[in-house]
């Protein structure tokens, strides 16, 4: 593979207009006498702005996307690559800054295929179409007779060829087509197949870049002690150190708003040395006096009390929501079901902290730092500086590798911190949270409680079904006076819950938190799927019914689900028929109906998010007082996917996820502060527990595409709780899972 480079190419097609050429004896055709043929004009093809083609035939494919191990900077490669025909090794990929030119750049939401697919096969087919072109002009055939195959344009009847760096300089002398042609998908190379990351190779050789091994002359490192409550500030440093070599000084920096403090800095002490070591040192030992705030008392213990109180009375109905006279339905009378549910704050913790390097000058400013919206991150800093709108090309925002992020490395609360320090010292300014920062002042995944309550049959079908869920909105931390949960967060798993049901209604309740909120992986969907398939257990149960017949059994027959509320893009909407294959196939996967050894059972659980359908089933135990999951099988169906291996690799990293906030994931707050602190108190699975996973994927079957990083994430839990129950009998309705 050749090597990776974090360049962001700034060519134009334009830019090699006019470059003259020279001419030499043209090739023969067989049986004629040679004739001179112009030389082929050199330059470099640039048609769009994520493909550049230069001389030597090296095809240069621009990421607007942040790479954080999902592999996106080799899917869209692949994308590219497979409509211009392009011979895999001789692609190369670099990273693009933040620019609005590329539309939306935020590594969030599992969207970058399903938003970047047609318009990166368009790329490709361009340049192909016009390298066609050229040949077919070069050679005075027309163009249905020259095909692009494999880094070369064929005119077969003359048996001519020409490499696409021999053509590039030609095919950018051409107007750019409006529309070229795409592939069909049984054409397709790459697209569906398998593909190792590119940036594989310099991540396992220590070669690659993330946020902390960026250095710049004359740097500072900064490491900030933040007040353990949101929206505090310093009021005093008891013991201002002095004569500590490497030591620059300390700078306060202001509190954010301890109300809808949005994606600015926390402040604090920020401890400014040469080196990371003595901030390190120095920081630890600051005694600092904090200021009050409306956060000092703030306990999740009870917040977590109040999400439960909030589901004994009714709560806000979803519109258009009810079907039938749940009331009446209830007040008849009949078997009845219910349960709560609960689920904790939870932390993004990933093995790479925040850390950013800023570097702001007369000229502008420049940032480097694992970012997943380095677009957004560019608007928020351009206005941290004062810049006039005018004056946004003076700041620089490029994103390094990510070591992990799952949602927290969107908000640049981190970069914003580097920018303020470097405009201060006139330097360059690299801030390193440590991994205690990074627990205690994340933005935390919502604690949540839902309440399902339902008439069931003998056969454990609902007649009658009222859902509640309480959260705190990640609304909330963008405005002060936010409370109730967003439409599109209710959209997550609970709006759209696809049974079919004659009496149902959905209500939610929302509460302000104490501390900062935001989307982690999988979002609302983790502790909607928690709920809504650990109670659909229970009412097989109940009816001493098979977990996955029964599930089937209060599906629709088929056809798209209509759902109230927030509705989906078109070609996205909920297909039953869909969601029951990824049901079948799990159940043949994982060989559902083979006895298991005593004390060992399996647990169902299905869901789709993300536009993506996922049927999940774990078979677990309990050993020695905790619980043992010795295999997880996962059906995934996310439509048209590119690159299979990062599929798999995605449902298998989703399995240890959702295990991990199934079993340990626990964040608590006293007097406003974060309990934990690291790993030693807010663990992560271990290899030991993880389990053997069988991924099965379901052909695309020319769909459109849709996510993968998330949406395997959500049935984890609850088919651990199923199988819990499966193996012991004992029902579990609260994360973590404590035996």
């Amino acid at each position: 593979m050749n090597a990776i480079t974090n360049l962001s190419p700034n060519l134009s097609r334009r830019g090699f207009l006019g470059i003259s050429g020279v001419f030499v004896l043209g090739a023969c055709v067989p049986g004629c006498a040679p004739t001179p043929q112009a030389k082929l004009a050199t330059g470099t093809l640039t048609p769009n702005l994520f493909l550049t083609l230069t001389p030597d035939g090296t095809v240069r494919v621009l990421s607007h996307r942040s790479e954080m191990g999902q592999g996106i900077r080799t899917a869209l490669a692949q994308i590219v690559a497979d409509e211009l025909d392009a011979d895999w090794s001789r692609v190369q990929v670099d990273q693009a800054d933040g620019d609005r030119k590329y539309g939306d750049q935020n590594t969030d939401g599992s969207r970058s295929i399903l938003l970047n697919y047609d318009r990166l096969r368009s790329a490709g087919a361009t340049a192909r179409l016009m390298l066609r072109q050229a040949a077919a002009n070069h050679w005075q055939v027309p163009l249905a007779e020259v095909a692009a195959q494999n880094h070369e344009v064929i005119h077969a009847k003359s048996d001519r060829r020409l490499g696409y760096g021999d053509l590039a300089g030609e095919a950018a002398l051409l107007p750019v087509p409006e529309q070229a042609p795409l592939k069909e998908s049984a054409e397709h190379r790459y697209i569906g197949n398998k593909a190792v990351h590119v940036d594989a190779a310099d991540i396992a050789h220590g070669k690659g870049t993330f946020g902390a091994d960026l250095t710049l002359p004359n740097m500072a490192t900064a490491v900030v002690v933040r007040c353990p409550w949101l929206g505090g500030g310093v009021k005093n440093i008891a013991n201002q150190p002095t004569d500590v070599p490497g030591l620059i000084g300390i700078e306060v920096l202001d509190p954010s708003p301890s109300a809808g403090p949005v994606f600015a800095p926390l402040g604090g002490a920020a401890v400014i040395a040469e080196d990371t070591y003595t901030a390190m040192r120095v920081a630890r030992d600051l005694q600092i006096e904090w200021t009050e705030s409306a956060n000092h008392a703030f306990d999740s213990g009870v917040l977590s009390a109040s999400l439960r109180q909030a589901l004994e009375q009714p709560g806000t109905p979803v519109p258009n929501s009810e079907k039938g006279d749940v009331d009446a339905a209830f007040a008849a009378g009949g078997t009845e079901l219910s349960a709560t549910y609960e689920t904790p704050f939870l932390a993004h913790a990933p093995m790479e902290p925040p850390v950013a390097v800023a570097n702001v000058t007369a000229e502008g400013c420049t940032v480097n730092a694992p970012l997943q919206d380095p677009q957004s991150a560019r608007g928020l800093i351009a206005s941290w500086l004062g810049y006039a709108a005018e004056e946004g090309e003076k700041v620089t925002v490029t994103p390094t590798l990510l070591g992990g992020a799952f949602g927290r490395k969107s908000k640049p609360d981190f970069a914003l911190e580097a920018v303020e320090l470097s405009k201060r010292l006139k330097r360059p300014v690299r801030v390193q949270w440590l991994r205690e920062d990074d627990i205690r002042h994340d933005y935390f995944h919502a604690a949540s409680a839902q309440r399902h309550r339902a008439i069931i049959s003998d056969r454990g079908h609902p007649a009658a079904w009222l859902q509640r869920t309480a959260f705190p909105s990640i609304t909330t931390v963008f405005a002060a006076a936010a409370n109730a949960p967003a439409e599109w967060e209710l959209e997550m798993g609970f709006s759209n819950l696809p049974y079919a049901v004659e009496n149902q209604r959905m209500e939610s309740a929302g509460i302000r938190p104490g501390v900062r909120v935001g989307w982690l992986r999988s979002v609302c969907n983790i502790f909607h799927a928690f709920s809504a398939n650990v109670f659909a257990d229970e009412m097989a149960a109940a009816a001493g019914r098979d977990a996955i017949e029964h599930r089937l059994e209060i599906l629709p027959a088929g056809g798209k689900l209509t759902v109230p509320g927030m509705q989906p893009p078109e070609g996205h909407e909920l297909d039953v028929d869909r969601l029951r294959h990824v049901i079948e196939r799990v159940r043949a996967l994982s060989e559902w109906d083979r006895p298991r050894a005593e004390g060992v059972g399996l647990g169902f659980a299905v869901h789709h998010s993300f536009r993506s359908y996922v049927a999940t089933v774990l078979e677990a135990s309990v050993a020695e007082g905790r619980p043992k999951v010795a295999n997880a099988y996962v059906v995934l169906d996310c439509g048209t996917y590119v690159n299979a291996d990062t599929c798999v690799a995605q449902m298998e990293g989703a399995v240890v996820f959702g295990l991990s906030l199934a079993l340990h994931g626990n964040i608590g707050m006293k007097e406003g502060a974060v309990v934990q602190s690291n790993f030693h108190d807010y663990p992560m699975l271990r290899m030991s527990e993880a389990p053997a996973t069988t991924v099965e994927l379901v052909p695309a079957q020319g769909r459109l595409p849709a996510g993968v990083g998330e949406p395997g994430v959500p049935p984890v839990a609850p088919a651990l709780v199923n199988a819990l129950y499966a193996a012991t009998g004992a029902r579990y309705r609260a994360l973590p899972i404590k035996v």
